[in-house]
Protein backbone atom coordinates (compact mmCIF):
# COMPACT_ATOMS: atom_id res chain seq x y z
CA UNK A 1 0.00 0.00 0.00
CA UNK A 2 1.38 3.39 -1.01
CA UNK A 3 1.01 6.21 1.51
CA UNK A 4 0.85 9.88 0.42
CA UNK A 5 0.73 12.90 2.73
CA UNK A 6 -0.01 16.56 2.06
CA UNK A 7 -2.21 18.66 -0.20
CA UNK A 8 0.18 18.37 -3.16
CA UNK A 9 1.26 14.78 -2.60
CA UNK A 10 0.22 13.35 -5.97
CA UNK A 11 2.96 14.07 -8.50
CA UNK A 12 1.95 11.53 -11.09
CA UNK A 13 -1.58 10.18 -11.05
CA UNK A 14 -2.44 6.65 -12.18
CA UNK A 15 -4.05 6.30 -15.60
CA UNK A 16 -7.29 5.00 -14.06
CA UNK A 17 -8.26 5.89 -10.50
CA UNK A 18 -11.23 4.75 -8.43
CA UNK A 19 -11.43 6.71 -5.18
CA UNK A 20 -13.42 7.09 -1.99
CA UNK A 21 -13.24 9.87 0.62
CA UNK A 22 -13.80 9.94 4.38
CA UNK A 23 -12.34 9.90 7.87
CA UNK A 24 -13.21 6.21 8.28
CA UNK A 25 -12.93 6.28 12.07
CA UNK A 26 -13.29 2.67 13.17
CA UNK A 27 -13.27 1.29 9.61
CA UNK A 28 -16.63 -0.28 10.51
CA UNK A 29 -18.93 -2.37 8.30
CA UNK A 30 -20.29 0.60 6.34
CA UNK A 31 -16.76 1.88 5.71
CA UNK A 32 -15.68 -1.59 4.66
CA UNK A 33 -18.51 -1.74 2.12
CA UNK A 34 -17.34 1.53 0.52
CA UNK A 35 -13.70 0.49 0.49
CA UNK A 36 -14.33 -3.01 -0.86
CA UNK A 37 -16.51 -1.53 -3.61
CA UNK A 38 -13.67 0.84 -4.49
CA UNK A 39 -11.08 -1.92 -4.54
CA UNK A 40 -13.26 -4.31 -6.57
CA UNK A 41 -14.13 -1.73 -9.21
CA UNK A 42 -10.52 -0.59 -9.54
CA UNK A 43 -9.40 -4.17 -10.11
CA UNK A 44 -12.17 -4.74 -12.67
CA UNK A 45 -11.02 -1.65 -14.59
CA UNK A 46 -7.34 -2.54 -14.08
CA UNK A 47 -6.98 0.76 -12.27
CA UNK A 48 -5.76 1.96 -8.88
CA UNK A 49 -7.89 2.10 -5.72
CA UNK A 50 -7.37 5.25 -3.65
CA UNK A 51 -8.68 6.18 -0.20
CA UNK A 52 -8.54 9.89 0.63
CA UNK A 53 -8.69 10.52 4.36
CA UNK A 54 -7.99 13.37 6.78
CA UNK A 55 -5.80 13.84 9.83
CA UNK A 56 -6.67 15.13 12.32
CA UNK A 57 -10.39 14.42 12.30
CA UNK A 58 -12.20 17.52 10.96
CA UNK A 59 -14.45 17.62 14.02
CA UNK A 60 -11.40 17.90 16.31
CA UNK A 61 -10.27 20.97 14.35
CA UNK A 62 -13.62 22.69 13.86
CA UNK A 63 -15.25 21.83 17.21
CA UNK A 64 -12.44 20.84 19.61
CA UNK A 65 -14.53 21.19 22.77
CA UNK A 66 -17.32 18.93 21.54
CA UNK A 67 -15.56 16.64 19.06
CA UNK A 68 -16.37 12.95 19.61
CA UNK A 69 -13.51 10.75 20.86
CA UNK A 70 -11.84 8.52 18.30
CA UNK A 71 -12.54 4.82 17.87
CA UNK A 72 -8.99 4.10 16.67
CA UNK A 73 -5.80 6.00 15.90
CA UNK A 74 -4.69 6.77 12.37
CA UNK A 75 -2.00 4.07 12.34
CA UNK A 76 -4.59 1.40 13.12
CA UNK A 77 -6.97 2.75 10.47
CA UNK A 78 -4.16 2.45 7.94
CA UNK A 79 -3.54 -1.17 8.94
CA UNK A 80 -7.21 -1.96 8.31
CA UNK A 81 -7.14 -0.21 4.93
CA UNK A 82 -4.11 -2.24 3.91
CA UNK A 83 -5.89 -5.45 4.92
CA UNK A 84 -8.84 -4.47 2.71
CA UNK A 85 -6.55 -4.28 -0.32
CA UNK A 86 -6.33 -0.51 -0.84
CA UNK A 87 -3.44 0.45 -3.13
CA UNK A 88 -3.05 4.16 -2.32
CA UNK A 89 -4.00 6.10 0.82
CA UNK A 90 -3.79 9.88 0.55
CA UNK A 91 -3.74 11.62 3.95
CA UNK A 92 -4.72 15.28 3.72
CA UNK A 93 -3.87 17.44 6.77
CA UNK A 94 -7.11 19.01 7.96
CA UNK A 95 -6.74 22.64 9.07
CA UNK A 96 -9.10 25.57 9.54
CA UNK A 97 -7.75 27.03 6.33
CA UNK A 98 -8.48 23.83 4.43
CA UNK A 99 -11.98 23.80 5.95
CA UNK A 100 -12.73 27.02 4.02
CA UNK A 101 -12.28 25.29 0.68
CA UNK A 102 -15.44 25.19 -1.40
CA UNK A 103 -16.68 21.81 -2.65
CA UNK A 104 -15.84 22.93 -6.19
CA UNK A 105 -12.23 23.63 -5.25
CA UNK A 106 -11.84 20.24 -3.53
CA UNK A 107 -13.29 18.38 -6.49
CA UNK A 108 -11.21 20.26 -9.03
CA UNK A 109 -7.89 20.54 -7.13
CA UNK A 110 -7.85 17.16 -5.41
CA UNK A 111 -10.04 14.72 -7.32
CA UNK A 112 -9.74 16.01 -10.88
CA UNK A 113 -6.49 17.94 -11.35
CA UNK A 114 -4.21 15.89 -9.09
CA UNK A 115 -5.77 12.44 -8.83
CA UNK A 116 -7.54 12.46 -12.19
CA UNK A 117 -10.22 10.30 -10.60
CA UNK A 118 -12.33 8.42 -13.08
CA UNK A 119 -14.85 7.19 -10.49
CA UNK A 120 -15.66 8.37 -6.96
CA UNK A 121 -17.57 6.04 -4.61
CA UNK A 122 -19.24 7.54 -1.52
CA UNK A 123 -22.20 6.93 0.75
CA UNK A 124 -25.61 8.32 -0.20
CA UNK A 125 -25.54 10.86 2.66
CA UNK A 126 -21.94 11.96 2.07
CA UNK A 127 -21.34 15.72 2.29
CA UNK A 128 -18.15 17.76 2.53
CA UNK A 129 -16.64 21.21 2.15
CA UNK A 130 -17.48 24.50 3.82
CA UNK A 131 -20.78 24.16 5.70
CA UNK A 132 -21.10 20.67 4.15
CA UNK A 133 -22.28 22.23 0.89
CA UNK A 134 -20.75 19.43 -1.17
CA UNK A 135 -23.66 16.99 -1.23
CA UNK A 136 -24.38 14.25 -3.78
CA UNK A 137 -26.02 16.64 -6.24
CA UNK A 138 -22.99 18.95 -6.24
CA UNK A 139 -20.60 16.03 -6.61
CA UNK A 140 -22.46 14.54 -9.55
CA UNK A 141 -22.94 17.87 -11.30
CA UNK A 142 -19.32 18.98 -11.09
CA UNK A 143 -18.02 15.47 -11.67
CA UNK A 144 -20.06 15.08 -14.85
CA UNK A 145 -18.51 18.24 -16.31
CA UNK A 146 -15.00 16.92 -15.71
CA UNK A 147 -15.50 13.30 -16.67
CA UNK A 148 -15.71 11.84 -13.15
CA UNK A 149 -18.52 9.40 -12.42
CA UNK A 150 -19.94 9.48 -8.88
CA UNK A 151 -21.44 6.28 -7.45
CA UNK A 152 -23.59 6.44 -4.30
CA UNK A 153 -23.65 3.37 -2.05
CA UNK A 154 -26.66 2.66 0.14
CA UNK A 155 -26.00 2.65 3.90
CA UNK A 156 -25.69 -0.63 5.78
CA UNK A 157 -28.19 -1.09 8.60
CA UNK A 158 -28.18 -3.39 11.61
CA UNK A 159 -31.16 -3.63 13.93
CA UNK A 160 -33.04 -1.19 11.72
CA UNK A 161 -30.46 1.59 12.20
CA UNK A 162 -27.54 2.69 10.02
CA UNK A 163 -24.07 1.50 10.99
CA UNK A 164 -22.14 4.61 12.05
CA UNK A 165 -19.16 5.65 14.15
CA UNK A 166 -21.41 7.64 16.51
CA UNK A 167 -23.61 4.61 17.14
CA UNK A 168 -20.55 2.45 17.88
CA UNK A 169 -19.16 5.08 20.27
CA UNK A 170 -22.41 5.06 22.21
CA UNK A 171 -22.43 1.27 22.43
CA UNK A 172 -18.87 1.18 23.79
CA UNK A 173 -19.53 3.95 26.32
CA UNK A 174 -22.56 2.01 27.55
CA UNK A 175 -20.58 -1.23 27.79
CA UNK A 176 -22.36 -3.08 24.96
CA UNK A 177 -19.21 -4.68 23.60
CA UNK A 178 -20.84 -7.52 21.66
CA UNK A 179 -23.09 -5.11 19.76
CA UNK A 180 -20.16 -2.77 19.07
CA UNK A 181 -18.10 -5.69 17.78
CA UNK A 182 -20.92 -6.65 15.43
CA UNK A 183 -20.88 -3.19 13.83
CA UNK A 184 -17.10 -2.83 13.74
CA UNK A 185 -16.41 -6.28 12.40
CA UNK A 186 -13.72 -6.69 15.08
CA UNK A 187 -13.53 -6.21 18.86
CA UNK A 188 -13.47 -2.61 20.10
CA UNK A 189 -10.08 -1.73 21.56
CA UNK A 190 -8.16 0.73 23.69
CA UNK A 191 -4.85 2.08 22.41
CA UNK A 192 -1.91 3.57 24.24
CA UNK A 193 1.74 3.52 25.25
CA UNK A 194 2.92 1.40 28.18
CA UNK A 195 4.30 3.60 30.95
CA UNK A 196 5.88 3.03 34.33
CA UNK A 197 3.36 2.29 37.10
CA UNK A 198 3.67 2.34 40.88
CA UNK A 199 4.16 -1.44 41.15
CA UNK A 200 0.98 -2.33 43.05
CA UNK A 201 0.05 -5.09 40.60
CA UNK A 202 3.44 -6.75 41.00
CA UNK A 203 3.08 -6.49 44.77
CA UNK A 204 -0.22 -8.37 44.55
CA UNK A 205 1.36 -11.09 42.43
CA UNK A 206 -0.14 -9.83 39.16
CA UNK A 207 2.28 -7.50 37.35
CA UNK A 208 0.55 -5.14 34.93
CA UNK A 209 1.28 -3.05 31.88
CA UNK A 210 0.03 0.47 32.63
CA UNK A 211 -1.29 2.42 29.66
CA UNK A 212 -1.23 6.10 28.87
CA UNK A 213 -4.38 6.06 26.78
CA UNK A 214 -4.79 8.00 23.55
CA UNK A 215 -7.83 10.33 23.48
CA UNK A 216 -10.47 7.78 22.57
CA UNK A 217 -13.78 6.14 23.40
CA UNK A 218 -13.61 4.21 26.68
CA UNK A 219 -16.06 1.68 28.18
CA UNK A 220 -17.49 1.86 31.72
CA UNK A 221 -14.97 1.37 34.52
CA UNK A 222 -14.46 -2.21 35.55
CA UNK A 223 -12.55 -5.41 34.89
CA UNK A 224 -12.40 -6.92 31.39
CA UNK A 225 -11.17 -10.04 29.60
CA UNK A 226 -8.91 -8.74 26.81
CA UNK A 227 -6.40 -9.65 24.14
CA UNK A 228 -3.30 -7.46 23.95
CA UNK A 229 -1.54 -6.81 20.62
CA UNK A 230 2.02 -5.53 20.36
CA UNK A 231 3.11 -5.63 16.74
CA UNK A 232 2.50 -9.16 15.44
CA UNK A 233 2.39 -10.69 18.93
CA UNK A 234 -0.72 -11.15 21.07
CA UNK A 235 -1.49 -12.30 24.60
CA UNK A 236 -4.71 -12.91 26.55
CA UNK A 237 -5.13 -10.76 29.62
CA UNK A 238 -7.23 -9.08 32.28
CA UNK A 239 -7.65 -5.30 32.24
CA UNK A 240 -8.74 -2.99 35.02
CA UNK A 241 -10.03 0.45 34.08
CA UNK A 242 -10.74 2.59 37.13
CA UNK A 243 -9.48 4.50 40.12
CA UNK A 244 -8.21 1.53 42.24
CA UNK A 245 -10.42 2.50 45.23
CA UNK A 246 -8.85 -0.13 47.51
CA UNK A 247 -5.78 2.11 47.70
CA UNK A 248 -7.68 5.37 48.20
CA UNK A 249 -8.90 8.04 45.77
CA UNK A 250 -6.96 8.58 42.59
CA UNK A 251 -7.20 9.23 38.85
CA UNK A 252 -8.62 6.75 36.36
CA UNK A 253 -5.92 4.35 35.20
CA UNK A 254 -5.79 1.50 32.70
CA UNK A 255 -3.69 -1.53 33.66
CA UNK A 256 -3.46 -4.94 32.04
CA UNK A 257 -2.19 -8.24 33.41
CA UNK A 258 -0.99 -10.39 30.50
CA UNK A 259 -1.45 -14.14 30.87
CA UNK A 260 1.60 -16.20 29.98
CA UNK A 261 3.82 -13.16 29.48
CA UNK A 262 7.09 -12.31 31.18
CA UNK A 263 9.20 -9.26 30.47
CA UNK A 264 8.43 -5.61 29.90
CA UNK A 265 6.41 -3.74 27.30
CA UNK A 266 7.34 -0.32 28.64
CA UNK A 267 7.50 2.30 25.90
CA UNK A 268 5.62 0.17 23.39
CA UNK A 269 2.37 1.14 21.73
CA UNK A 270 -0.21 -1.60 22.28
CA UNK A 271 -3.83 -2.32 21.39
CA UNK A 272 -6.09 -3.89 24.02
CA UNK A 273 -9.10 -5.65 22.49
CA UNK A 274 -12.12 -5.63 24.80
CA UNK A 275 -13.81 -9.04 24.67
CA UNK A 276 -15.99 -9.21 27.80
CA UNK A 277 -16.69 -7.20 30.96
CA UNK A 278 -16.14 -9.41 34.01
CA UNK A 279 -17.37 -7.07 36.74
CA UNK A 280 -17.52 -3.49 37.90
CA UNK A 281 -14.74 -1.94 39.95
CA UNK A 282 -15.02 -2.55 43.69
CA UNK A 283 -13.32 -1.37 46.86
CA UNK A 284 -11.85 -4.29 48.87
CA UNK A 285 -11.15 -4.16 52.59
CA UNK A 286 -7.51 -5.24 52.09
CA UNK A 287 -4.93 -5.79 49.33
CA UNK A 288 -5.05 -9.51 50.13
CA UNK A 289 -8.79 -9.61 49.45
CA UNK A 290 -8.19 -7.76 46.19
CA UNK A 291 -5.48 -10.28 45.23
CA UNK A 292 -7.90 -13.17 45.76
CA UNK A 293 -10.48 -11.47 43.56
CA UNK A 294 -7.92 -10.80 40.83
CA UNK A 295 -7.04 -14.49 40.90
CA UNK A 296 -10.72 -15.35 40.35
CA UNK A 297 -10.95 -12.73 37.59
CA UNK A 298 -7.91 -14.24 35.89
CA UNK A 299 -9.35 -17.76 36.03
CA UNK A 300 -12.66 -16.56 34.61
CA UNK A 301 -10.96 -14.52 31.87
CA UNK A 302 -8.82 -17.50 30.84
CA UNK A 303 -11.95 -19.65 30.59
CA UNK A 304 -13.83 -17.03 28.57
CA UNK A 305 -10.97 -16.39 26.20
CA UNK A 306 -10.61 -20.07 25.33
CA UNK A 307 -14.27 -20.10 24.32
CA UNK A 308 -14.05 -17.10 21.96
Amino acid sequence: MRLLKGLDAVRRAPTCTVATVGVFDGVHLAHQQLIRSTVRLARRLQGTSVVITFDPDPEAVLHPSSAPPALMPLATRLQHLKTLGVEWVWIIPFTRRFALWTPRRFIRDILINQLRARILIVGQTFAFGRNRQGDMEVLQTIGARDGMQVIAVRPITRGGLPVSSSRIRQLIEQGHLTEARGLLGCPPALYGTVIRGVGRGRGLGFPTANLRLNPQVVPPQGVYAVVVHSGPRRWPGVMNLGTRPTFGPGPVVCEVHLLGFSGSLRGRFIAVELLARLRGERCFFSPRALSRQVRRDTTRARRLLTQL
